[in-house]
């Protein structure tokens, strides 16, 4: 296991390989993997790197505030 702020190190990973911790309404620990975010995979694979995802907010913001946890993809 690895803790990162990192966008370069995330550059070299796969959607799969990340974890992301953030808090929920209660103040609890949660973790879900980036291929399971809304999103992530799709932009990969049209070229996106992993990093910038983060950069840019699709990973989740802060993640002491519950309103900015990654948004689950659906399960359709």
């Amino acid at each position: 296991m690895v803790t990162t702020h990192s966008p370069f190190f995330l550059n070299g990973l796969r959607p799969e390989e990340v974890w992301i911790l953030y808090r929920d309404e209660r103040g609890h620990t949660q973790a879900m993997r980036a291929c399971d975010v809304q999103g992530v995979n799709e932009f990969v694979e049209t070229g996106a790197s992993l990093g910038s995802l983060w950069l840019e907010g699709y990973l989740g913001g802060d993640p002491y505030d519950p309103a900015s946890a990654p948004m689950p993809r659906s399960k359709t």
